[in-house]
């Protein structure tokens, strides 16, 4: 065969080759809404941050993106009514999930104000938001994801609904009645996209605690679910699932933190702030007259590395700063 035959078949299986390449990643990431700006909007903020000066935990293999969930139709406007920190701990292989109350009183930078946690997605987006997270409680955050509450309902779907421990009280706010018709209190109650969206909503049955915890109790759902799928069903859940966010992250950086489902002896812990181990107090903020939770953010710091860095934080001598926000603040 002449060498220029040789090349011409090996163009065309170049070509080819390429053009699979070019399909898969269409497949599975044409829909997805990168948000390539954010990555440099907050490098800089998060390089002033004392905790990055403590080698033990700035080089410890562990991951933290922000997740919010957003109450707005577009993802870069409205409030974050739920906010969780997503913790990829290779150290340990475990998957973590905090939640932080959406009333927290922080300080907001750039606005330079007092206000609730909540405020700071409405502020300045996703930016904004977790430039306040890191202010307010040391962490090191540079990437999150953003999904939209209505848009949540199409991945509970996808996954076929979701299993939660579910009260006679709980159904009466799940929804419409249409929506809530046939379900029944009890454990391991399934229930769609819909549903799940409004359970996660409820607010004025209890507490923001406890409504935070159903949030995480969705989200542990549709970890296990997503866990015990079929590889052949993976393509769909990831094609749809991430048509449906908006992120910092690229195609890659997720493919590479997918793989950590993949483990057989993954473990997916929850936390919450402030949670019932530490002091917290309602109070009224005098510039708006609004209701917050107040509680110590230094206390919460260390309650929250204790969670995410386990024995490395413990066992270094990291002296994390001052409060922002302590009981001082209470009228």
């Amino acid at each position: 065969m002449k060498i220029k035959t040789i090349l011409i078949y090996i163009c065309i299986i170049v070509v080819v080759l390429c053009g699979c390449a070019f399909g898969a990643y269409k497949y599975f990431f044409g829909n997805l809404t990168h948000d390539d700006s954010f990555q440099y909007a907050v490098s800089d903020a998060v390089d002033r941050l004392a905790v990055k000066s403590y080698n033990d935990l700035e080089h410890a293999n562990i991951k933290n993106i922000a997740i919010f969930g957003i109450d707005s139709k577009d993802s870069d406007k409205g409030r974050s009514d739920a906010t969780m920190i997503l913790s990829i701990d290779y150290e340990h292989n475990k998957i973590k999930l905090c939640s932080i109350a959406r009333d927290t009183l922080v300080y907001i930078p750039d606005k330079d104000v007092y206000e609730k946690f909540t405020h700071a997605y409405a502020y300045g987006g996703a930016e904004l938001a977790v430039k306040t997270l890191n202010t307010n409680f040391n962490l090191d955050i540079t990437d999150y994801v953003a999904v939209n509450f209505s848009e949540m309902a199409d991945i509970v779907d996808m996954l076929g609904g979701v299993e939660v421990d579910l009260s006679e009280d709980e159904i009466k706010y799940i929804g419409n009645n249409a929506s809530a018709s046939g379900l029944t209190a009890g454990s391991s109650v399934t229930l769609n996209g819909e549903q799940a969206v409004s359970y996660s909503r409820i607010r004025y049955l209890d507490n923001d605690n406890v409504r935070a915890s159903r949030q995480r109790e969705v989200l542990n759902s549709i970890f296990n679910k997503a866990r015990n799928m079929s590889a052949t069903q993976y393509p769909g859940l990831i094609r749809q699932g991430l048509g449906l966010c908006t992120t910092s992250l690229d195609y890659t950086e997720i493919l590479n933190y997918a793989q950590v489902l993949l483990s057989d002896d993954l473990t997916l812990e929850q936390n919450a702030l402030p949670g019932d181990d530490l002091d917290a107090w309602g109070g009224i903020m005098s510039s708006s007259g609004a209701w917050c939770y107040i509680y110590d953010l230094h206390d919460a710091s260390d309650k929250l590395f204790t969670f995410i860095y386990e024995d490395i934080y413990t066992n270094s001598d990291v002296t994390l700063p001052e409060a922002t926000v302590d009981k001082s603040f209470v009228d």
